[in-house]
């Protein structure tokens, strides 16, 4: 489908007899997509700030630098490794659906300065579609970064809330 309009406006000069012709060519937003992406938007900044607020509950929780029993700390820290993965990930996701209307925007003026070219208009729609699967990828990973997530702290809950046992310190 194609998300673009031709008309041709003729308009009169000064006088009668001069006539000319101007195309007007209206590029409108892809509905669909940009539903999607409005949707997903506030999905990805509610991601960022669970993500935040995890981070700096485990960091929170790790004890001061001691010799030896650190392999909960180790356990901590590599956790907040990888929600910051997680992290990176969704803001680099944010920033692609931004940089989607930038790049639409560009075509579309181009489809505007050169109506007689179709392949402006088959890039655009081939964008729309690309972005289009870009977000079902998108969708299918948040998923799975709140599945592994979950995966990640409920399987270290211990050792992220209480990263050194109690028995070592009563040995001394």
């Amino acid at each position: 489908k194609q998300w673009y309009q031709r008309r041709v406006a003729i308009t009169a000069g000064g006088d009668d007899t001069k006539k000319e012709i101007r195309f007007s060519t209206k590029v409108s937003c892809n509905p669909v997509v940009t539903e999607l992406i409005g949707f997903l938007k506030p999905e990805i900044r509610e991601l960022i700030e669970y993500c935040n607020k995890i981070k700096m509950w485990i960091q929170l929780l790790i004890p001061k630098i001691e010799d030896g029993n650190n392999f909960g700390v180790s356990i901590q820290e590599e956790t907040i490794s990888e929600v910051s993965t997680f992290c990176e990930f969704a803001k680099g996701s944010f920033d692609d659906m931004s940089r989607y209307f930038v790049t639409r925007g560009k075509v579309s003026s181009k489809i505007v300065k050169y109506p007689h070219l179709e392949d402006y208009v088959k890039y655009l729609t081939e964008l729309d579609e690309k972005q289009f699967l870009h977000i079902r990828v998108f969708t299918n990973e948040l998923k799975m970064i709140y599945c592994c997530m979950f995966d990640i702290i409920n399987k270290n809950l211990e050792k992220i809330k209480q990263p050194r046992s109690q028995m070592s310190s009563n040995l001394y």
